[in-house]
């Protein structure tokens, strides 16, 4: 059984609040700094199923390494009994945030949007 783990800071210092406002803004300044990264990756590639399955067939495909080496976000969904399960990876934060929204929608649980980077 996984254990969610929590940062724990070296310093004895007093931590650090955010009120609604600073959170927001964090977020914004977050967002935005990804979306420009992903500007500069340019044009989005669509990433193809590994294994396609139709009754009993079973269809194998290649991905790209190029294809790979594009993709910038792992969405890992966290049920109500702690367990991880990667779904899917995108190569930008719109298309992770837009997935995960959705995912959410249908089932309930978190979903956590993990960059790839190295």
């Amino acid at each position: 059984m996984t254990r969610l783990r929590r940062r724990i800071s070296n310093t004895n210092e007093e931590p650090t609040t955010t009120d609604v406002n600073g959170a927001t803004r964090k977020l914004v300044e977050l967002v935005d700094r990804a979306r420009a990264v992903g500007r500069e990756q340019g044009p989005l590639v669509p990433v193809e199923a590994l294994v396609t399955i139709e009754r009993d067939s079973w269809v194998w495909q290649i991905v790209d390494r190029e294809v790979l080496d594009s993709l910038s976000h792992r969405l890992v969904f966290e049920g109500i009994n702690g367990r991880r399960r990667e779904i899917l990876m995108t190569s930008c934060i719109d298309t992770a945030m837009s997935a995960a929204s959705k995912i959410v929608e249908l089932d309930e649980g978190c979903v956590l949007i993990e960059t790839l980077d190295p």
